[in-house]
């Protein structure tokens, strides 16, 4: 079953860390995805660099458990950091274990959560992947115009 970029993104957003292990269990093929995310400013970056921006340890252990790799840097705007190179550089040295390696990345399901169904928002931000994966092209779902 394919998991839609929407759901991770909303797992992640919402830091339900169950959800997130269980979307990756069954499709981790997006687990690099590194336009998940944008700020005002045009970086784009994947959901790992998300996690160790805000210090989510458990979403970290769930992301580097399906293999998200510390190392792809974001892009657009600015100068390209790595989620390794934001943890080293942000103060955030506890996670740094969980992205070198040196600990292992476990993450156990407390409880089974069911996939909740697809939102309007959830709707425009995979027509935004649609988009880019035709055309190469991205952009901020948030900026596109009302029907």
């Amino acid at each position: 079953m394919p998991v839609a970029r929407a759901q991770l993104k909303r797992a992640v957003e919402e830091e339900h860390w169950d959800l997130l292990d269980r979307l990756l269990e069954l499709d981790h093929s997006s687990v690099n995805d590194n336009s998940l995310f944008t700020d005002t400013w045009g970086t784009w970056f994947g959901a790992l660099y998300w996690c160790v921006g805000r210090n989510l340890r458990a979403g970290v252990q769930v992301l580097i458990k399906h293999g998200a790799d510390p190392h792809l840097q974001c892009w657009g705007d600015c100068l390209p950091v790595s989620p390794l190179e934001l943890a080293q550089e942000g103060g955030k040295a506890s996670l740094l274990p969980l992205l070198t390696g040196a600990e292992p990345a476990v993450y156990q399901r407390q409880t089974d959560p069911e996939i909740p169904p697809e939102t309007d928002a959830d709707q425009a931000v995979n027509l935004q992947q649609e988009i880019a994966n035709a055309t190469g092209l991205t952009f901020q779902v948030e900026t596109l115009p009302e029907d």
